[in-house]
C-alpha cells in the first residue's frame, strides 16, 4: 500500500482542496504544515515551484499543483471528479477555471490592493466572475453527508474567505447571487469542508491578512477579534 504525505499551509485554499479529496476518499496520509514566509530548505528541495501543496508518494515521488494532485488522487480511487457525462465534466472543468480566477482575485485583495479604488476594481471583477458562474450552473442542495464533486470542493475554498472579506470591507460578495449564497452556505456546513481547516480558521486568517500592507489589512486591523468571530460564524449557520 502506498504512503502519502501532504505538505501545505493551514490557510491555503489549494491545500484545502487536496485535503478534502484525501478525506472524502478515505486516503490515509501524513500532514505537515509550513510557514509560507519561512519555507524550510527540505521543502524547497521537494517543490519545483516552491509553492504548496506538495504530495510525497511512498517517500520518494513528488507531485505538485493542487489540480494535478487531485486528479491523481481521483484516478487511484477509480472515481471521476464530476460525473460520467462528458459534457458535464467539461463544463465543470471550465467553471473550476473561473473558480481559480476568483481565488486569484481574492489574493489581489489580500496582497496587492493598496487603495480603495484598487479594491473597487477587484470587487468589480469578482462580481463579474460570480455572475458568469451564476449563469452557468444551478447548484443542488447538499446534505451534510453527500459526497462532494470537484466543483463543490473548489468553490468551497473560493467561498470560504468571503465571510471575513465581507466584514473587512463591509460589502456583501453574494449580493445578487442567491443561488451561490445558498451553495456556499451548504458547503460551509459540510463535514469534509469544515474539517479541511482549523477550527480557528477565521481568527488565523484575520491575523494573516492584518499583518499585510493592503487596504483590506488596514480595515481588518481596526476590527476586534471577537467581532470577527461573531460575524464569520454566520457563514456556517
Amino acid at each position: 500500500m502506498s504512503s502519502y504525505h501532504l505538505i501545505g499551509h493551514r490557510l491555503c485554499p489549494y491545500v484545502q482542496r487536496v485535503a478534502m479529496v484525501l478525506a472524502q476518499n478515505g486516503i490515509a496520509h501524513k500532514r505537515t504544515d509550513i510557514a509560507l514566509d519561512a519555507k524550510p530548505d527540505w521543502f524547497l528541495a521537494l517543490s519545483p515551484t516552491g509553492n504548496v501543496p506538495v504530495l510525497v508518494v511512498d517517500d520518494e515521488r513528488t507531485l505538485f499543483e493542487a489540480a494535478a494532485i487531485c486528479q491523481y488522487l481521483e484516478a487511484i480511487t477509480g472515481k471521476k471528479p464530476c460525473g460520467a457525462d462528458a459534457y458535464d465534466l467539461a463544463l465543470a472543468q471550465a467553471v473550476i477555471a473561473i473558480g481559480d480566477k476568483l481565488l486569484s482575485l481574492t489574493a489581489d485583495l489580500i496582497y496587492r490592493d493598496l487603495s480603495e479604488s484598487s479594491v473597487d476594481a477587484t470587487m468589480h471583477q469578482i462580481h463579474k466572475q460570480m455572475s458568469i458562474v451564476s449563469d452557468l450552473i444551478s447548484p443542488q442542495a447538499l446534505d451534510t453527508d453527500t459526497d462532494l464533486s470537484m466543483l463543490d470542493i473548489v468553490f468551497a475554498t473560493v467561498f470560504r474567505p468571503f465571510a471575513l472579506i465581507a466584514v473587512g470591507l463591509n460589502r456583501d460578495l453574494f449580493a445578487g447571487f442567491p443561488g451561490l449564497r445558498g451553495w456556499a452556505s451548504d458547503l460551509a456546513k459540510h463535514e469534509t469542508v469544515r474539517n479541511a481547516v482549523p477550527t480557528t480558521y477565521y481568527q488565523e486568517l484575520h491575523e494573516f491578512i492584518a499583518c499585510k500592507d493592503g487596504y483590506l489589512a488596514n480595515r481588518l486591523r481596526m476590527i476586534p477579534q471577537d467581532s470577527i468571530v461573531l460575524a464569520t460564524a454566520k457563514s456556517v449557520m
